[in-house]
């Protein structure tokens, strides 16, 4: 065994050891308080925030309802540095002139970056993680995390596995799927949605699509909470160890039905994965083939299925706008860009200047930490015309940065919207009427805005009310 090898597992373990020691208060806790709005009584957000330092934007709480805090900083601080080193990157043509200059911004190191020490380079926070990626240990660098021209091969691979005709290949499964899962709740009248449904859809459909056992559910739901709040910008150091900790068996889970696949072909993703590492055209290996999977599962496990929440409790919030959309379900793809533009779930992505530069008379020197505000720039005034309202017949809709934007906007988009506007028009098609029966609140923070729950109460249609 190498040196670099014995001291990267050396590593590995201590981290492991590290993270389960501390975990049990730290997530029982954190949990508990969010599920019950409770906090440090000193948080309270200031709902007009004259000053960045109003906001505390490394606090939880403050994220239960950013959009108030984003309207500051696009006005008065488009580029703010954060306590932690962190630039903030607000308005809606700066996030975009960003995401297309690769040459001077790289979106590689997203893991290093959010677990580096104010001052310490890029360089030194990554060498760590290079070398456990380069032993399969943790994932290497995937389309989020990866720049031309590495980047472009590999989106190449995985557009091919989420096409459009391949997306709409897949709409009779998730039509029964949607109807089987509604078919548990639908006649007691009431549901926790996010528990019972939409936690559970996308993530049940992308592991059916990967050929992985269907009763690993829980488990892998489990492994993406934690591998997104890698990157919440909240995590303290203990945070970051468990959460770290549960990276590991993650991806030893990943790589044993990847190698299972490997052994017993078929066609399903993780054969296009496994045949795109054996073509000796493509510079791709075994590695990024599970490192794309691992990146599969955690985008769809929780940005669809907040999406997809939040969507249900716009159209409840909004009784009028739920009334013109029974009356005309064609225009739910309009609605659902609308929920994207103001509900983003995750808030942002990151990046870090490759070369000395200036935004807005704002230095950033080399090896600065930039973080691109997804979901300021989708309420910008400077772009849209009434951000804050839900316009059905918005002509630049699609234009929102949910999902990204120039070379790394989510490949898994489509599939999205799908899953989406399938389950709204079912639940639609099934009920009469719907309301929030109880708190709805969110798991927030300066990367990920997930919704915790959506207690739904509803009256059945009448179709419904003759079969029951």
């Amino acid at each position: 065994m190498s040196e670099v090898m014995f001291h990267t597992r050396r590593l590995a373990a201590s981290w492991l050891v590290q993270g389960i020691a501390q975990y049990k208060s730290w997530e029982l806790g954190r949990r508990e308080k969010q599920l019950r709005g409770k906090g440090d009584k000193n948080a309270a957000v200031i709902a007009e925030p004259q000053t960045p330092e109003d906001f505390r934007p490394l606090e939880d709480t403050c994220f239960q309802n950013p959009f108030a805090f984003y309207k500051m900083l696009r006005d008065d601080y488009p580029v703010y540095q954060l306590s932690n080193g962190i630039y903030c990157i607000s308005r809606y043509r700066d996030i975009v002139d960003v995401s297309r200059d690769t040459d001077n911004y790289s979106s590689t190191h997203q893991g290093a970056m959010m677990q580096m020490r104010k001052g310490q380079s890029i360089a030194d926070a990554a060498v760590r993680m290079e070398q456990m990626a380069a032993l399969g240990v943790i994932p290497n660098g995937v389309l989020a995390t990866n720049d031309p021209p590495g980047h472009t091969g590999e989106r190449k691979i995985s557009h091919g596995a989420l096409n459009a005709r391949f997306v709409k290949s897949l709409e009779p499964e998730i039509e029964n799927l949607c109807r089987e899962m509604m078919d548990e709740f639908i006649h007691r009248g009431e549901v926790e949605f996010m528990q019972e449904f939409g936690w559970r859809l996308p993530m049940i459909l992308i592991i059916r699509l990967l050929g992985f056992p269907e009763q690993d559910f829980e488990q892998i739901k489990t492994w993406c909470v934690q591998g997104i709040s890698l990157l919440s910008g909240s995590a303290s150091p203990s945070e970051l160890a468990y959460a770290g900790s549960q990276s590991m068996p993650f991806y030893r889970y990943l790589w044993k039905h990847y190698l299972e696949a490997k052994r017993h072909p078929r066609d399903d993703l993780s054969g296009l994965f496994i045949r795109a590492a054996e073509d000796p055209d493509n510079e791709f290996d075994d590695i990024q083939a599970v490192s794309a999977i691992h990146q599969l599962i955690i985008a769809g496990s929780d940005s669809s299925a907040t999406s997809m929440g939040n969507a249900l409790k716009m159209l409840i919030e909004n009784p009028q706008l739920e009334q013109e959309l029974r009356q005309d379900m064609d225009k739910l793809p309009a609605f659902i860009e609308e929920v994207f533009r103001l509900e983003a779930a995750f808030q942002g992505h990151f990046r870090w200047v490759k070369h000395d530069t200036e935004l807005h008379g704002v230095k950033l020197p080399r090896g600065s930490r930039i973080f691109l505000m997804w979901a300021s720039g989708n309420r910008d005034e400077r772009f849209w015309d009434n951000p804050e309202a839900i316009d059905l017949k918005r002509k630049n809709g699609k234009k929102h940065l949910t999902f990204g934007h120039g070379i790394h906007a989510c490949v898994g988009r489509e599939l999205a919207r799908m899953e989406i506007r399938i389950v709204l028009r079912e639940l639609m098609g099934r009920t009469k009427s719907l309301r929030i029966n109880g708190e709805a609140p969110y798991i927030a923070s300066m990367f990920a805005r997930t919704l915790l729950q959506l207690p739904i109460a509803f009256e059945l249609a009448d179709t419904e009310k003759r079969v029951a």
